[in-house]
């Protein structure tokens, strides 16, 4: 096979930019509930954030692809889809590109903990270890029943926690902090994180139901490429319920936020959007085919997403 030169789209595709709307929506989510509910806003650190999310992201995509290809026993699957088959790439240029995507991700992390606190460093380095190890290693966590999981939790709960908290940690997450002697002491408002996680549930939610759409899709290839994820844990029939399930529970979760008055009275007007949104989910119950129904779970995650985004931004400015 000749080796072909990357090019600016085939870079597009091998990093998947198209896919990082599961990591913009969870951070400009994050960053506008924190000036409408906190009314901390730090431009500086939302940059270098934006910056380090965006590179972290499209390095774990590569991985994957990468793997993907290395660890490929359908050989069609290997030269035929995918992106380094398909195109011819160079291998260890593509490690190349990982690790680059890697450094740089790290250098704007550290200037972030550098402006914030140290405890940024090991939630930071987490999220790193399992976005990495997500796709990467003898058992990625992709290949195991708990992709969605993690998936899930690390996007829609991780991103949209930390930024919160690189704004003013100080202010509402940590009061007080210190190391001595062996021990470390941290004051932190746990009442405030629960809070805070309640709010991602439907970020969770709909980012694990893109990856379960996903395995849906690709359960007879999954199985010829060794890979057995949920689906093949519980059966697509029993599959189809849960990502039913959780299409459900962020409208659920949309309704208890206007309740306890974390949102305003008038976000019920989003719930308009539902019959679009049950559109999407009925034909996907319906048949689950990557070319043609897949779409729909992330068509689902911008709707709703996006009307957070929408909801967030007339509360502020009203």
């Amino acid at each position: 096979m000749q080796i072909k030169h990357l090019s600016l789209p085939v870079f597009l595709e091998f990093v998947e930019l198209k896919t990082k709307v599961a990591s913009v929506f969870p951070m400009m989510i994050g960053l506008l509930w924190s000036q409408y509910y906190y009314q901390q806003l730090d431009w500086l650190n939302t940059i270098l954030f934006i910056i380090a999310v965006i590179c972290f992201d499209m390095c774990t995509t590569a991985i994957n692809n990468t793997m993907d290809y290395k660890k490929a026993v359908d050989m069609d699957y290997r030269e035929q889809e995918n992106v380094l088959g398909k195109h011819g790439l160079d291998f260890k240029e593509m490690v190349d590109i990982i690790l680059t995507l890697l450094l740089i991700s790290i250098f704007f992390s550290l200037i972030l903990v550098w402006r914030t606190d140290l405890i940024l460093l090991p939630l930071g380095a987490l999220c790193f270890l399992i976005g990495i190890f997500y796709t990467f290693g003898p058992m990625p966590l992709s290949r195991l029943p708990l992709g969605e999981v993690f998936s899930g939790v690390t996007m829609g709960f991780g991103i949209f926690f930390l930024a919160i908290y690189i704004q003013s940690p100080s202010d509402f997450l940590v009061t007080s902090w210190s190391i001595g002697e062996g021990v470390a002491n941290i004051n932190w408002y746990f009442l405030e994180t629960l809070k805070i996680f309640a709010m991602s549930i439907p970020l969770i939610c709909l980012i694990a139901n893109i990856m379960l759409a996903n395995n849906l899709c690709d359960y007879e290839q999954d199985l010829r490429n060794h890979r057995y994820t949920l689906v093949h844990y519980i059966q697509p029939k029993a599959a189809v319920l849960l990502y039913t399930v959780l299409s459900i529970l962020p409208w659920m979760m949309w309704l208890m936020y206007i309740m306890l008055g974390l949102l305003p009275i008038w976000a019920l007007l989003g719930l308009i959007l539902v019959l679009p949104f049950a559109k999407h989910l009925i034909i996907f119950r319906r048949k689950q085919i990557k070319s043609q129904t897949f779409v729909t779970s992330i068509k689902n995650f911008v709707l709703f997403s996006g009307m957070y985004v929408l909801v967030l931004l007339l509360g502020i400015f009203i």
